[in-house]
C-alpha cells in the first residue's frame, strides 16, 4: 500500500502514479509494477499502454492514458482506459456499456482498504469500486464467498438437527448432515469458483443467501452430459436436482467478531465491490438489496414511513430502535459509498430485468 503523504516533493500527478502503480520509477520494467486491483471477479494491472493491443511490446513507462489491463480466471482482454491530467486527476476515457466518458476515478483509503471508486460524471455517485489486493484472485473470490455468503451459525428450518457452522476462514462446515466438521470444495464455472459446494463423492449444492439464512439446492449433472463430467471443474454442467428437497437453514448468529446487527452487517464494515454486493444479496436479489441498503439507515435509528414495507420489516427486528427522521450525518464513509453502489446495482438490475 502506498503510504507516502502528499507534500513530500511529489507533484499531484506523481502521487497519483505512485498510488495506482505502487511505485514511481516505472522505467525499470513497466511489467513489474506492484499493484493489482480487483472487483472480486476480475483482476487489473495498470500500464501506460494497452498490453492487449501491443502484445509482446514493452509497455511505456509514462503517458497521459492509463490502461487497467487484466481478466478473469477464465479469460483475459479486460481493459479500462483512464485519462490522467497534470493535476493528478483521473477520469474514464471512453464510454462503454458500464461507464461514461468523463466519469471521475478516485483513489481512496477507506476503512483500512485501498480502493478505486468510479463515480458518475452527472451525479458524482459511486458506480463501481476496485480494491487493491495481493494478486491471488482465486483466494479473494473463495474468501469472499465464505465471508459474504456462507459464514455463520444456522439451524435447520424444519426443526430437525442442531447447530450448523460455516467457518469464515476455511472451506469447512460443522454439523451439516451429521456431527463433526466436513470440508468442501468450491465448484468452478469457467475456471471461477462459484456458489456451489462439493462434498465427498458426488454430493453438491447450489447455495443461495436469503433474508432468513441459506438455501442449499442439491445438484446433479445436466442430462446431456451424464455422470462422466468433472463435478468440481465443470460446474456449469451441473443443474438443480428437482427430485431432491432443498435444504433451508435459518441463520442464528454471525461468526465474524465485531459485526453490527442485521442480516447484512458487512455493508457497514467495508466498502464492497459490485460482485461482492451481488454475492451478498443472494435471492431475490433486488428485494434483498433494498433491505441491505435500508438496513444501513436502520442501524442508525432511522424512522421509516409508518405502514411502509421497510417499517414493517425492521419493526420485526429486535435490534431496531427508530429515533430519527434524518440520519445522513451519522453515516460513515463506508456506508455512504456502499449505499451508492447498492443503488447502482439496483438500477442496473432493473434496466436489465
Amino acid at each position: 500500500m502506498a503510504t507516502a503523504a502528499w507534500g513530500q516533493g511529489r507533484t499531484p500527478r506523481e502521487q497519483t502514479i505512485l498510488n495506482l502503480f505502487g511505485r514511481l520509477n516505472l522505467a525499470v520494467d513497466p511489467h513489474d509494477n506492484l499493484n493489482y486491483w480487483m472487483d472480486n471477479y476480475a483482476f487489473y494491472r495498470p500500464f501506460f499502454s494497452n498490453v492487449w493491443q501491443d502484445f509482446g511490446a514493452k509497455p511505456r513507462a509514462n503517458g497521459d492514458t492509463i490502461f487497467l489491463c487484466g481478466g478473469s480466471l477464465h479469460e483475459g482482454g479486460y481493459t479500462l482506459k483512464i485519462l490522467l491530467d497534470a493535476a493528478g486527476k483521473m477520469k474514464i476515457a471512453e464510454t462503454d456499456y458500464q461507464y461514461t466518458k468523463g466519469d471521475p476515478v478516485e483513489y481512496r483509503l477507506v476503512g483500512g482498504e485501498v480502493i478505486l471508486i468510479i463515480r458518475d460524471v452527472r451525479t458524482n455517485a459511486a458506480k463501481a469500486a476496485f480494491k487493491k489486493f495481493d494478486g491471488n484472485l482465486r483466494n479473494k473470490i473463495t474468501g469472499g464467498i465464505r465471508r459474504y455468503l456462507l459464514a455463520g451459525r444456522y439451524l435447520p428450518a424444519n426443526g430437525s438437527g442442531g447447530n450448523i457452522l460455516f467457518a469464515p476462514e476455511k472451506e469447512a462446515v460443522s454439523g451439516f448432515k451429521g456431527s463433526g466438521e466436513k470440508s468442501y470444495r468450491f465448484i468452478q464455472e469457467y475456471e471461477t469458483p462459484a456458489h456451489k459446494l462439493f462434498f465427498g463423492d458426488k454430493e453438491a449444492y447450489l447455495v443461495t443467501k436469503t433474508l432468513t439464512g441459506l438455501e442449499l439446492a442439491p445438484l446433479c449433472p445436466h442430462p446431456e452430459y451424464g455422470e462422466e463430467i468433472d463435478w468440481v471443474e465443470e460446474g456449469d454442467m451441473l443443474v438443480v436436482d428437482k427430485k431432491k428437497p432443498v435444504i433451508r437453514l435459518n441463520k442464528t448468529a454471525e461468526l465474524i467478531p465485531g459485526l453490527p446487527a442485521g442480516r447484512f452487517p458487512l455493508a457497514s464494515v467495508e466498502v464492497m465491490t459490485l460482485a461482492q454486493l451481488s454475492c451478498y444479496a443472494g435471492n431475490p436479489q433486488l428485494a434483498n438489496l433494498q433491505v441491505m441498503r435500508n438496513e444501513i439507515y436502520a442501524r442508525h435509528g432511522y424512522k421509516f414511513k409508518a405502514g411502509g414495507e421497510m417499517a414493517r420489516y425492521f419493526g420485526q427486528q429486535e435490534w431496531y430502535r427508530p429515533q430519527f427522521d434524518d440520519v445522513t450525518s451519522k453515516l460513515t464513509d463506508i456506508e455512504r459509498i456502499n449505499i451508492e453502489l447498492i443503488q447502482a446495482l439496483e438500477k442496473d438490475l432493473k434496466e436489465h430485468a
